[in-house]
């Protein structure tokens, strides 16, 4: 009776060891084993996309089955149009090759925005793997204009930096001076929000809409620490207020009623997708499952999150599966709609 029951004890120590070197051997298995995941920025090297790829990647392979290799690549063009393209027609449909493109690829298809022509595809068909930040656009002008409330952006006319083009200064500001009859200026002509700070502090243009709060805090925090501030926060943009923004009215709260807010919910409905990360369409089910899980753990990964804040930059979790259900509803939306946030988009008077 020992011996047997030493012999079973024996047997069944050996079955536990067994199962816990099958379990570790798992963990190092698996499809990308072996492979190299090519991981993309749809912007040129240097910038906020170009980092938040970089530092996903690295942290990101942990968390896939096999730990691959990886290797980043830039490929701006056509305001990431150029890499959704490429994700869509060229790279490989098994979740080798994913990257990060420009929110607005997601909607400009439907309202007219500036990649619409160069996308030739369904965007809503992509697969989403997930955002790690949320914008919150602000209406700025600079401390000595005295201007702090939208109603007296009504009274007389106020010059707003702008790139040109459909930017999001320009398409705030037409949509504020359609539906609430302010009187912003749109200024072109700038490279960025960089340069149109820089133009705020030497006094050339005295306001900025559009301008998200976590990139100013980050580029301009000296603004924020005189007594008052340099700026004055007249509205934010995010599709709910920012708890970092108590006391700044909410764009909802200056608009006259439902149908504008509805126009306007549609337009700010990419910011609640600031940083998304898209796979070719098509994807096996369990490549889809794997990378969104390795993707959202890595969004909540201390070490990644420790790295994230050394260099300044925010991490709010949007998961694939969110942006599913929010692409599904903008895209329901019927054409009539569609019309009305076209108008409202484009300059007072123009047809």
């Amino acid at each position: 009776m020992t011996c047997m029951r030493a012999t079973r004890i024996a047997l069944l120590a050996f079955g536990l060891c067994a199962f816990a070197t099958n379990a570790n051997a798992q963990s190092d298995t698996g499809f990308y084993k072996g492979k190299t995941l090519e991981v993309y920025a749809g912007y040129a090297p240097g910038g906020g996309y170009d980092l938040y790829t970089r530092v996903l990647a690295k942290h990101m392979v942990k968390y896939l089955p096999g730990h691959p290799n990886y290797v980043v690549k830039n490929m701006p063009g056509a305001g990431s149009a150029k890499l959704a393209s490429y994700l869509w027609d060229v790279a490989p449909k098994d979740g080798t090759a994913f990257g990060l493109i420009n929110a607005t690829i997601a909607f400009d298809l439907l309202f007219g925005g500036e990649a619409a022509e160069a996308i030739k595809f369904d965007p809503s068909k992509l697969t989403w793997i997930g955002s790690l930040d949320q914008f919150t656009p602000i209406g700025i002008s600079w401390h000595t204009t005295g201007m702090t409330r939208i109603e007296q952006f009504k009274e007389k006319e106020f010059l707003i930096g702008s790139t040109g083009g459909p930017s999001a200064a320009a398409v705030y500001c037409n949509l504020l001076n359609n539906m609430i009859g302010t009187k912003f200026k749109i200024l072109p002509g700038y490279k960025g929000s960089e340069d149109i700070a820089l133009a705020m502090d030497r006094g050339e243009v005295p306001g900025y809409v559009g301008w998200y709060w976590g990139g100013l805090k980050t580029t301009r925090g000296d603004w924020l620490q005189s007594t008052p501030w340099k700026i004055n926060v007249f509205l934010q943009f995010g599709l709910e207020p920012d708890p970092d923004l108590p006391g700044v009215p909410h764009i909802y709260d200056v608009l006259a009623n439902d149908e504008q807010k509805q126009i306007f919910k549609l337009v700010l409905s990419q910011l609640a997708l600031a940083r998304p990360f898209v796979a070719p369409p098509n994807l096996p089910a369990d490549r889809v499952k794997e990378l969104r899980t390795a993707f959202n753990t890595t969004a909540k990964d201390p070490e990644y999150l420790a790295e994230m804040e050394k260099v300044k930059q925010t991490v709010r979790l949007f998961t694939g599966e969110q942006i599913d259900a929010l692409l599904k509803e903008v895209y329901a939306t019927p054409p009539e709609m569609i019309d009305k946030v076209k108008t409202a988009m484009n300059p007072p008077g123009s047809k």
